[in-house]
């Protein structure tokens, strides 16, 4: 006895699936499952599409270093710059403050540092007509370039001297290039004031100096009065300032330092 057409139909759909013999049937059908109850049995048509994956499915997954991979930054963990400040604060309230040693080094290389370049702007000032003593002479060009010349000498003198005595110093790089010219300024007293008690030839050079140099200066200074004042003011102010910016350079080597570290 033949099997009627509604007989085949239903055991097409009992052999359709994983494991049917119809793969390539257009009308095979799959089992879902549904949401209804009491139609467990229900069949629905699936694409020949979908079912018809042969081929394996890859997924490529590029680790870091390999060609072709981006490599992203990893930023730093949280808190890592809140420590690293909090570090530098108790490393400058250890450390930190004046270094006497490192300030008088750098005035030394300033001092240094300021006659040698005096020397060689002497050598363009003096013909000129400049001078260091201004009594009795008339401010005109050669008085006023000369004086820009000096001030600009004596901001790199400092700003060379406050380097080092930041470097040295690490933390307070401004403070202790500052210093420096507190530096000079008590040496240049003392050698006024006590170079003609000491013996030896440097020292009979020093009072020389302070006798020929130093002392007619500050006279000419003097009867101008508040001109005088004020020429002496500024060129305090460009120490200061060549000495702070210079010490400041000097400690931002050491922190540029800390902060790769």
């Amino acid at each position: 006895m033949e099997d009627g057409p509604q007989d085949r139909t239903e055991d097409r759909r009992r052999r359709t699936g994983p494991l049917g013999e119809t793969r390539g049937d257009p009308e095979a059908t799959r089992r879902v499952p549904t949401s209804r109850e009491g139609e467990e049995g229900e069949t629905q048509r699936v694409p020949q599409g979908e079912t018809g994956r042969e081929g394996a499915e890859t997924r490529v997954i590029r680790t870091p270093g390999s060609p072709g991979s981006q490599t992203e930054e990893q930023a730093y963990p949280r808190g890592y710059f809140e420590a690293n400040e909090e570090r530098e604060e108790r490393l400058r309230d250890i450390y930190g403050g004046v270094d006497w040693l490192a300030s008088f080094v750098g005035c030394l290389i300033a001092v240094v540092t300021g006659l040698a370049l005096l020397a060689l702007a002497a050598l363009v000032l003096v013909p000129l007509g400049f001078t260091l003593n201004l009594a009795g002479r008339e401010i005109g060009t050669a008085i006023i370039t000369g004086l820009v010349v000096v001030g600009f000498v004596l901001f790199l003198a400092y700003l060379f001297g406050g380097y080092v005595a930041g470097r040295m110093a690490r933390f307070d790089g401004g403070r202790n290039g500052m210093m420096s010219v507190a530096w000079s300024l008590f040496l240049l007293l003392f050698v006024a004031a006590v170079g003609s008690f000491l013996p030896g030839r440097f020292f009979n050079v020093l009072q020389e100096f302070v006798q020929n140099t130093v002392l007619p200066t500050v006279g000419g200074l003097t009867e101008l009065g508040l001109l005088g004042a004020g020429i002496v003011v500024g060129a305090l102010l460009m120490e200061l300032l060549g000495g702070f910016l210079g010490g400041r350079l000097g400690a931002r080597y050491h922190a540029g330092i800390d902060r790769t570290s």
